[in-house]
């Protein structure tokens, strides 16, 4: 497996589940915050549904005007606003998974040397650490959903949260 490969599928994955997650919330949760200044869990799931695409993008191929960049972040999150419900929220995670894909397909382990800049803290870095940067994204807000499931009354856990995967059951005890 290639490095770029291995990115991809760590980015996928934490998609995945968030998809996984946001079968455990019932519709009603949607509007749902943990406090007045937060995002509600739709607008986390809205904020979910482009981020990691539209970093990868940036990413992948730098604006060279700087403010370009800006506005693109701008026009995505006005999209995800207009576009993304509660109820199609894994519909949208699986757009944001094939545009991934596609921006890191044509790219080879030699093009991740490449120097590239986050558009948040303006700092430089290899292609690599900046796409590296996505994955932190995208994985720190998944932990945010699941804790938003959790508050909100869901049944999950850690395995849920890593692995996108219900709880084992209880192992059978023997009657004495």
């Amino acid at each position: 497996m290639s490095i770029k490969e291995s990115l991809l599928n760590s980015c996928l994955h934490d998609l995945t589940i968030c998809q996984h997650i946001h079968t455990k919330f019932e519709p009603k949760n949607a509007n749902w915050r943990p406090r007045e200044n937060m995002r509600s869990t739709l607008e986390l799931m809205q904020y979910l549904s482009y981020i990691g695409k539209a970093l990868t993008r940036h990413f992948v191929n730098p604006p060279e005007d700087r403010a370009q960049a800006r506005d693109g972040y701008i026009a995505a999150s006005k999209w995800s606003g207009e576009a993304v419900t509660f109820a199609n929220f894994t519909e949208m995670i699986e757009r944001e998974k094939e545009e991934i894909r596609q921006l890191l397909s044509a790219l080879t382990d030699a093009d991740l040397q490449r120097i590239t800049y986050h558009p948040f803290s303006q700092a430089e870095s290899t292609l690599f650490d900046a796409l590296l940067t996505v994955g932190k994204y995208v994985c720190a807000y998944r932990h945010q959903l699941f804790l938003y499931a959790k508050m909100c009354g869901a049944t999950v856990n850690t395995r849920n949260n890593w692995y996108g995967m219900d709880p084992a059951p209880a192992p059978a005890t023997k009657a004495a």
